[in-house]
This record gives C-alpha cells, structure tokens and sequence, in this order.
C-alpha cells in the first residue's frame, strides 16, 4: 500500500486491485478498485460547479492513478489519521487499517428535518477507508461496513458532539463517504463470511475504525481551538 497525505488530496494505491464497497461518489457501489483518492474541495468556491464525479476523475487522471474510487471533502488533509489492528483468528492473522480525515461543520442525525435541498451539499465530512488483509465475502463487506458506521457514530457520540440543526446527538455528517477495501480471494482460499462483533475480525475492524475517527476528531477540534 503507498499513502500520499497531500495538502489538496490523499491518495492510497495498491499493487494489486481490491474489492471494494463504497459510497463513493466516483465509482461507488460494489466493485473493483486500485486507487483511493480523498480530495479537498474550496468549501467558498462559487458556482458554477463541476459535477463531483467529473472533478475527481480529471484529478485522477492528474495523478495518474488507476481504477480510482473516488471522494470528497471540505476538511483539511491534516486531519488525516491512520489505525492499524491486528487479531489472531483460527484462520490466521486479521489486520484492519482505517484512514480518516474529518470536518464537523455539518453535523447531523438521523431524521432531523432537511431545511434546504441544494444541488451542492454543505462542506464537513467524514470519510473513511477501512482496508482488511483478508478477503471477505459480499455478506460479509457489507457487514464491515455497517461495522464501520456504528464505530464511527460511537466515537462522534463519546465526543458529545452535537447536530447543527436539532441539537440533540449527532451520529455523523450529512456528506459522510465510506469505503471498504479487502483483496480478492485467490484459488482454493476461503473469504471470510462474518466479521460482526463476535469475532476477531470484528474486534479489529471496529477499534482501528474508532481509534482513528477519535484521533482525527480530536485534531479537527484542536485546529478549530487555534
């Protein structure tokens, strides 16, 4: 894996292409991918505005990235922060690596009432790569990546941070991005069928997930503090 943290982007290549579950907005869904790219967007730029999905792969194109599932944030590439967790399985070694960078201006929960619906979402996301060192099965990456959402809603939630509309819990952004990556099962190996919260699998996911959403939160605090 090579990891670029640049002042406008991150980047995270492979040498090989990974599976990948996503609610990117370049290339999002089920599929196969490379390359990740988590773009930083001028959140006082003015219209008219490039499709999201148009910017980000010219930007791919740029960096000569390849298989690019991409996204976006207003957030500043600073508050990047990364968590590796390994557990032993019956099966072997389970890592998850979680990547995180996180703007809190557009926090929100859900079922609060949508004031006004704009073609360009207010900026303040949390984007997330989780990365498994095992292959998973579609079951299984969808499991993650709900994994992936309660982790992240339980760091937001012990911060005591508050959606900008209600007022009362948030459990996110409104332009949150996820993104589970895992490499793909090769001949006569078996992908992992669970990874909920009753196994190692499971454990990992969801504290490199927490650790690092709750290290990136900090650093978008401290900077707001500066």
């Amino acid at each position: 894996m090579k990891c670029i943290n640049h002042s406008d982007y991150i980047s995270l290549s492979f040498d090989q292409p990974r599976q990948v579950l996503s609610s990117a907005v370049l290339n999002g869904g089920l599929g196969e991918c490379q390359s990740l790219l988590n773009l930083r967007v001028d959140q006082y730029a003015k219209p008219p505005f490039e499709a999201p999905a148009t910017t980000l792969a010219r930007y791919a194109r740029q960096l000569g990235l390849q298989q690019v599932c991409g996204m976006m944030t207003a957030a500043s590439m600073k508050s990047l922060r990364h968590c590796r967790i390994s557990r032993e399985q019956q099966d072997g070694s389970f890592s998850a690596d979680a990547w995180v960078t996180c703007g809190l201006s557009n926090l929100l929960r859900p079922g609060d009432p949508v004031a006004c619906v704009t073609a360009r979402p207010e900026p303040g996301t949390i984007n997330i790569w989780l990365h498994c060192s095992q292959p998973l099965t579609a079951a299984a990456m969808t499991e993650a990546l709900i994994l992936l959402t309660e982790a992240k809603t339980t760091a937001v939630r012990d911060f005591q941070l508050k959606s900008r509309d209600s007022g009362r819990d948030a459990s996110g952004t409104g332009t949150d991005s996820h993104a589970v990556l895992c490499p793909p099962a090769q001949p006569q190996q078996t992908a992992l069928e669970y990874c909920g919260k009753h196994t190692r699998a499971g454990e990992a996911i969801g504290l490199a997930v927490y650790q690092a959403v709750c290290q990136s939160i900090s650093a978008c605090l401290e900077a707001a503090r500066a």
